[in-house]
């Protein structure tokens, strides 16, 4: 029996893809919002352009990809189960849109916000 599969080339995933899934996955849930980076940052997304310093995605020498995202969450939360959530949702992500695992998910809250009443 012949194979008949045809090699089309390669697909590279640029780190930014990443990230920007890491980003979205964020938004799904409550209380949690990414870390601001000042004014250009909202200054780049008034324009169209996505712009998430808060996320950091390192490729190490192994070709292992793991993210760092630095968070605000509400006051009155249970810090490391909302941590863990944020791990949960970005692997599961990242899983499900281009089939990688990520080595490490590396929660950082920055702050702790009352949310606006």
């Amino acid at each position: 029996m012949r194979d008949n599969t045809v090699d089309l080339g390669v697909v590279q995933i640029h780190k930014k893809v990443i990230g920007d899934i890491a980003a979205a996955a964020i938004k799904e849930i409550p209380g949690v919002s990414l870390a601001t980076c000042g004014i250009v940052g909202s200054i780049a997304e008034a324009f169209g352009y996505k712009n998430y310093p808060a996320v950091t995605v390192s490729v190490d020498k192994d070709t292992q990809v793991s993210v760092e995202i630095r968070v605000i969450i509400y006051y009155g939360m249970n810090i490391p189960q909302v941590a863990r959530q944020i791990q949960d949702v970005i692997a599961r992500a990242v899983t499900d849109a281009v089939d990688i695992n990520l080595k490490e998910i590396n929660v950082n809250i920055q702050a702790v916000e009352r949310p606006n009443s």
